[in-house]
């Protein structure tokens, strides 16, 4: 049953998934970890929930990363997008704390390095192409 519905959609079960694409999935796996950590310390009310609501975005895009989904790839991009935006915000706003702006500047390292990594190779590029546009010998 699971190998019809990769039939169905295209996609070839056996296709390795690029090593660039394995590379941002653990910088992604680092992305939510940071997530976790801003949860769990200390706890600050509303930004508990948007530590929630995006490490568990994360956690399902990243899932379906492993299948090659182009939305999945775009709406991981936006929301890596927005995120880096609010980064420069809050390393902005936090003038004295240097942990935090810390992993701030790291979180900001990792989440342009996921973007490019999940763009640029173009091993990444073809792994997301519309299943229909691969051609043999590509």
């Amino acid at each position: 049953m699971p190998l019809q519905r990769f039939a169905r959609l295209g996609v070839d079960p056996s296709e390795p998934v690029p090593a660039a694409v394995n590379w941002a999935l653990a910088g992604i796996a680092v992305l939510i970890a940071g997530h976790v950590f801003a949860w769990i310390h200390p706890p600050q009310g509303f930004t508990d929930v948007f530590h929630t609501v995006w490490g568990l975005a994360y956690i399902w895009l990243a899932l379906l990363l492993r299948r090659p989904r182009p939305w999945a790839r775009a709406w991981l991009t936006g929301l890596l997008a927005v995120q880096l935006t609010g980064r420069f915000v809050v390393f902005a706003l936090n003038d004295g704390e240097v942990l935090l702006r810390t992993l701030v500047v790291i979180g900001a390292v990792v989440t342009v390095a996921v973007v490019a990594l999940l763009w640029f190779p173009h091993s990444s590029r073809r792994y997301f192409e519309h299943p229909g546009s691969r051609r043999p010998g590509r």
